[in-house]
Protein backbone atom coordinates (compact mmCIF):
# COMPACT_ATOMS: atom_id res chain seq x y z
CA UNK A 1 0.00 0.00 0.00
CA UNK A 2 2.86 2.52 0.39
CA UNK A 3 4.17 1.78 -2.62
CA UNK A 4 0.74 2.72 -4.55
CA UNK A 5 1.15 5.84 -2.54
CA UNK A 6 4.39 6.97 -2.99
CA UNK A 7 3.81 6.11 -7.29
CA UNK A 8 0.65 8.45 -6.51
CA UNK A 9 2.49 11.38 -5.23
CA UNK A 10 5.33 10.95 -7.45
CA UNK A 11 2.81 10.97 -10.83
CA UNK A 12 1.89 14.13 -9.47
CA UNK A 13 5.21 15.88 -9.68
CA UNK A 14 5.62 14.75 -13.18
CA UNK A 15 2.74 16.70 -14.66
CA UNK A 16 2.77 16.64 -18.28
CA UNK A 17 4.02 19.63 -19.83
CA UNK A 18 2.46 20.82 -23.44
CA UNK A 19 -0.38 22.17 -25.00
CA UNK A 20 -3.11 20.83 -25.53
CA UNK A 21 -5.46 20.18 -28.81
CA UNK A 22 -7.54 23.16 -28.14
CA UNK A 23 -4.82 25.20 -27.49
CA UNK A 24 -3.01 24.95 -31.04
CA UNK A 25 -6.23 25.05 -32.83
CA UNK A 26 -7.12 28.33 -31.03
CA UNK A 27 -3.41 29.25 -31.50
CA UNK A 28 -4.11 28.24 -35.62
CA UNK A 29 -7.72 30.07 -36.07
CA UNK A 30 -6.05 33.58 -34.42
CA UNK A 31 -3.31 33.41 -37.10
CA UNK A 32 -5.50 32.95 -39.58
CA UNK A 33 -7.64 35.87 -38.89
CA UNK A 34 -4.97 38.01 -39.02
CA UNK A 35 -3.95 36.96 -42.21
CA UNK A 36 -7.57 37.13 -43.54
CA UNK A 37 -6.91 41.02 -42.64
CA UNK A 38 -3.20 41.48 -43.27
CA UNK A 39 -3.01 40.03 -47.15
CA UNK A 40 -5.46 42.45 -48.98
CA UNK A 41 -3.11 45.52 -47.38
CA UNK A 42 0.04 44.04 -48.53
CA UNK A 43 -1.35 43.38 -51.85
CA UNK A 44 -2.27 47.10 -52.00
CA UNK A 45 0.92 48.17 -51.10
CA UNK A 46 2.73 45.80 -54.02
CA UNK A 47 0.45 47.93 -56.69
CA UNK A 48 1.15 51.55 -54.99
CA UNK A 49 4.90 50.68 -54.97
CA UNK A 50 4.48 49.43 -58.95
CA UNK A 51 2.18 52.49 -59.90
CA UNK A 52 4.90 54.73 -58.35
CA UNK A 53 7.11 53.98 -60.93
CA UNK A 54 4.72 55.70 -64.09
CA UNK A 55 4.91 58.61 -61.88
CA UNK A 56 8.30 59.28 -61.53
CA UNK A 57 8.52 58.90 -64.78
CA UNK A 58 5.73 61.11 -65.92
CA UNK A 59 7.30 63.80 -63.43
CA UNK A 60 10.69 63.66 -65.13
CA UNK A 61 9.20 64.02 -68.26
CA UNK A 62 7.78 66.99 -67.31
CA UNK A 63 10.04 68.49 -65.90
CA UNK A 64 12.51 67.91 -68.77
CA UNK A 65 9.59 69.11 -71.06
CA UNK A 66 9.72 72.43 -69.46
CA UNK A 67 13.42 72.78 -69.65
CA UNK A 68 13.60 71.32 -72.99
CA UNK A 69 10.85 74.40 -73.58
CA UNK A 70 12.84 77.28 -71.93
CA UNK A 71 15.62 76.31 -73.64
CA UNK A 72 14.56 75.69 -77.68
CA UNK A 73 11.44 77.32 -77.68
CA UNK A 74 9.13 74.47 -78.19
CA UNK A 75 8.04 71.30 -76.87
CA UNK A 76 10.12 68.27 -77.47
CA UNK A 77 8.98 64.74 -78.61
CA UNK A 78 10.21 61.96 -76.06
CA UNK A 79 13.48 61.40 -78.68
CA UNK A 80 13.89 64.81 -78.48
CA UNK A 81 14.70 64.97 -74.69
CA UNK A 82 18.30 65.70 -73.81
CA UNK A 83 17.89 64.08 -70.38
CA UNK A 84 17.71 60.04 -69.69
CA UNK A 85 13.63 60.95 -69.95
CA UNK A 86 13.86 59.69 -73.67
CA UNK A 87 15.22 55.97 -72.62
CA UNK A 88 13.68 55.82 -69.17
CA UNK A 89 13.98 52.19 -68.37
CA UNK A 90 10.73 50.81 -66.75
CA UNK A 91 9.25 47.43 -65.97
CA UNK A 92 5.75 48.14 -65.40
CA UNK A 93 4.49 50.82 -67.65
CA UNK A 94 4.98 51.02 -71.31
CA UNK A 95 5.05 55.13 -72.49
CA UNK A 96 4.09 56.93 -75.19
CA UNK A 97 3.34 59.95 -76.61
CA UNK A 98 -0.28 61.54 -77.13
CA UNK A 99 -1.69 63.47 -80.51
CA UNK A 100 1.04 66.02 -81.34
CA UNK A 101 3.48 68.52 -79.64
CA UNK A 102 2.44 72.22 -80.22
CA UNK A 103 3.41 75.88 -78.88
CA UNK A 104 1.21 75.27 -75.71
CA UNK A 105 2.06 71.68 -74.58
CA UNK A 106 2.80 68.30 -75.44
CA UNK A 107 0.77 64.78 -73.98
CA UNK A 108 2.13 61.14 -73.13
CA UNK A 109 0.52 58.40 -71.43
CA UNK A 110 2.25 55.25 -69.18
CA UNK A 111 0.15 51.99 -69.77
CA UNK A 112 0.51 49.16 -67.77
CA UNK A 113 2.55 46.15 -69.26
CA UNK A 114 -0.15 43.10 -70.64
CA UNK A 115 0.70 40.54 -67.38
CA UNK A 116 -0.09 44.09 -65.17
CA UNK A 117 -2.64 45.45 -67.09
CA UNK A 118 -5.42 44.53 -64.90
CA UNK A 119 -3.94 44.67 -61.48
CA UNK A 120 -2.22 48.48 -61.40
CA UNK A 121 -3.79 51.74 -62.63
CA UNK A 122 -2.28 53.78 -65.85
CA UNK A 123 -1.76 57.15 -66.25
CA UNK A 124 -1.77 60.27 -68.51
CA UNK A 125 0.75 63.53 -68.06
CA UNK A 126 1.23 66.72 -69.56
CA UNK A 127 3.56 69.60 -70.01
CA UNK A 128 2.28 73.20 -70.81
CA UNK A 129 2.48 77.13 -70.90
CA UNK A 130 -0.04 79.10 -71.30
CA UNK A 131 0.19 82.26 -72.92
CA UNK A 132 0.68 84.34 -69.98
CA UNK A 133 4.28 82.31 -69.80
CA UNK A 134 3.30 80.22 -66.93
CA UNK A 135 4.87 76.52 -66.79
CA UNK A 136 2.60 74.12 -65.95
CA UNK A 137 2.51 70.17 -65.83
CA UNK A 138 -0.16 67.67 -64.86
CA UNK A 139 0.32 63.72 -63.58
CA UNK A 140 -3.61 61.99 -63.96
CA UNK A 141 -4.23 58.63 -62.89
CA UNK A 142 -7.06 55.77 -63.86
CA UNK A 143 -9.95 55.57 -61.44
CA UNK A 144 -9.35 51.93 -61.18
CA UNK A 145 -7.25 49.66 -62.90
CA UNK A 146 -9.82 47.69 -65.03
CA UNK A 147 -9.95 51.35 -67.12
CA UNK A 148 -7.76 52.61 -69.82
CA UNK A 149 -9.47 55.68 -70.76
CA UNK A 150 -7.12 58.50 -68.81
CA UNK A 151 -5.54 61.33 -70.73
CA UNK A 152 -5.33 65.09 -70.46
CA UNK A 153 -6.53 68.21 -71.81
CA UNK A 154 -4.59 71.22 -73.13
CA UNK A 155 -6.27 74.94 -73.73
CA UNK A 156 -3.98 77.06 -74.58
CA UNK A 157 -1.08 75.78 -72.04
CA UNK A 158 -3.96 74.92 -69.38
CA UNK A 159 -3.67 71.33 -68.62
CA UNK A 160 -6.80 68.96 -66.98
CA UNK A 161 -7.46 65.36 -66.44
CA UNK A 162 -9.88 63.79 -68.44
CA UNK A 163 -11.63 60.64 -67.01
CA UNK A 164 -8.98 60.49 -64.26
CA UNK A 165 -7.49 61.71 -61.04
CA UNK A 166 -5.28 64.90 -60.81
CA UNK A 167 -2.36 63.90 -58.53
CA UNK A 168 0.01 66.55 -58.56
Amino acid sequence: MKYLLFLAIKSQGKKARGFTLIELLIVVILLGVLAAISLPSLFGQVAKGRQAEARAALGLINRAQQGYRYEKGTFATLSELSLEAASISLTFYNISEVGTRDAFGAAYRANAVTEFDDDIKNYAGAAGQTAAGAYTGIVCEDETPLEDNVSTSNSAGVLACVDGIEIN
